[in-house]
């Protein structure tokens, strides 16, 4: 009996052993199996075409026309497999020229797994009205004064200009050198008359005209109301500018 009982609890002994080592192996089977998830990188590459597009976008522009230099990446690391989409925002509310910030948001499937702070240095390019001579102060532009060329607007003040026939009629307000591209501040509008000149006074209704001669009596602008002096009458009164030698009054 008590031999039988021994060879019971051998044989008990013997099975927890072969369990044991059959368990082991399972386990580390699966534990592999938890850790041998897959991930996926995005290089730098890729990042540095999302931002480009991103400008290009948002500016409007070809991809011709954005050169991207200085490009930095902070806080890429690979994140778990599936698709992946990226959104890219603007961290500051400048403009998308010169150093320009963005983050890119990482998701996976849907699922928002990381963000990237992209940042660089880029050149945006334009055509640009520019001075085809030199030009004097108080100058009237004229159509051949001016062209178009294609310029990097990164460092230049945000009033430049890029249609000639917005240029052409204003006056120069200063001395501008051949080649030196045009901005709105450098311009301004030419008077049609100016103090002292002498005009033609007109007035028409119901096929009555009129004409007096008269003299300006202060700087005026096409289209605009500027005092007037009848030489006839002495009297003075406000006319609208037709041309530099007609103003109208309503009769």
């Amino acid at each position: 009996m008590i031999k039988s009982i021994r060879i019971t609890a051998v044989l008990i002994c013997f099975l927890a052993l072969c369990l044991s080592a059959a368990a082991k192996p399972a386990a580390g089977k699966e534990s592999e199996t938890a850790g041998s998830q897959n991930y996926q990188s995005i290089t730098e590459d890729k990042l540095r075409e999302v931002y480009i597009q991103y400008l290009c976008r948002r500016l409007g522009k070809e991809r011709a026309d954005v050169a991207v230099s200085k490009f930095k990446v902070s806080g890429n690391r690979p994140v778990a497999s599936g698709k992946i989409s990226m959104q890219l925002f603007q961290k500051n509310s400048e403009k998308l020229k010169g150093y320009v910030k963005l983050v890119a948001v990482i998701s996976v499937d849907g699922v928002v797994r990381n963000k990237v702070k992209l940042s660089g240095w880029a050149d945006v390019f334009e055509s640009v009205v520019c001075a085809a001579r030199n030009l004097k102060r108080r100058e009237i532009i004229k159509t051949d004064d001016v062209y178009l060329a294609r310029r990097n607007i990164s460092h230049v003040s945000a009033n430049y200009l890029t249609d000639i026939g917005k240029v052409t009629g204003l006056m120069a307000k200063h001395s501008i050198k051949a080649d030196k591209s045009i901005k709105a501040g450098m311009l301004e509008k030419s008077p049609v008359v100016n103090k002292g000149d002498l005009v033609t006074i007109l007035a028409e209704s119901s096929g009555l005209r009129i004409t007096v001669p008269g003299k300006v009596l202060m700087k005026g602008f096409a289209g605009e109301l500027v005092e007037v002096q009848n030489l006839m009458s002495k009297r003075k009164i406000y006319a609208k500018i037709v041309n530099p030698s007609t103003v109208m009054v309503d009769f």
